[in-house]
């Protein structure tokens, strides 16, 4: 499976929900996914790739970034990371993930340490 971050935005939907905790900021994580010919969903579930944690300049790691509901920050179809896709071995996908961006976050990391991207 390849698995890559191509940008963080603001938001672009409307969101009715809470304010993000204080010292973070909602963002957008819009990803590209390619899974290979014997990728399995039931071994690897979307679920395990679109949960997220920060790394601060400092080096210490945070918990999950991703907020607890489901969100409407991103624009209808391009929603990912509800860890409910069902990707199909040899397809690609795209999309974008909300999550509560650190204030003091540098890197951002998918939560079972598969991937780590720098960020600005």
């Amino acid at each position: 499976m390849k698995f890559t971050l191509t940008k963080v935005t603001d938001c672009t939907g409307n969101y009715a929900g809470d304010a993000p905790p204080a010292g973070s900021v909602r963002k957008l994580l819009w990803v590209e996914v390619q899974t290979g010919s014997d990728f399995d969903v039931d071994e690897l579930p979307s679920g395990a790739f679109t949960q997220f944690t920060a790394i601060s300049k400092s080096g210490v790691t945070s918990s999950s970034i991703n907020p607890s509901t489901y969100w409407t920050c991103a624009p209808e179809g391009s929603r990912m990371g509800a860890g409910d896709e069902n990707w199909l071995p040899g397809k690609k996908y795209g999309g974008a993930i909300e999550v509560y961006l650190p204030l003091d976050a540098v890197k951002v990391a998918n939560a079972q340490g598969y991937w780590e991207w720098q960020l600005g």
